[in-house]
């Protein structure tokens, strides 16, 4: 199953949010969310993903603000190999 990637810092107070959604469909629908306080909380759930969808089936969405934020943008690479 391919799946999309979503990773932000949240808005609204401290932390990370992090979403899996279904990327095959034309109607994608979230399968996973959750709020990280710590960049070592977001990497182990992220080598979760990886394992659980397969490394070749994570699309990252790649937003502004994440290719802006340089150790959040590094950790989501190494955790699910993405480029």
């Amino acid at each position: 199953m391919r799946v999309l990637l979503v990773v932000d810092r949240a808005k609204d107070g401290p932390g990370i949010w992090a979403m899996v959604w279904t990327s095959a469909d034309d109607d994608p629908r979230l399968l996973e969310s959750k709020h990280f306080l710590g960049m070592a909380a977001l990497q182990v759930w992220l080598a979760g993903i990886a394992t659980r969808y397969g490394r070749s089936n994570i699309t990252v969405d790649w937003t502004t603000s994440l290719k802006s934020d340089d150790q959040l943008a590094a950790a989501v690479r190494a955790g699910v190999d993405a480029s």
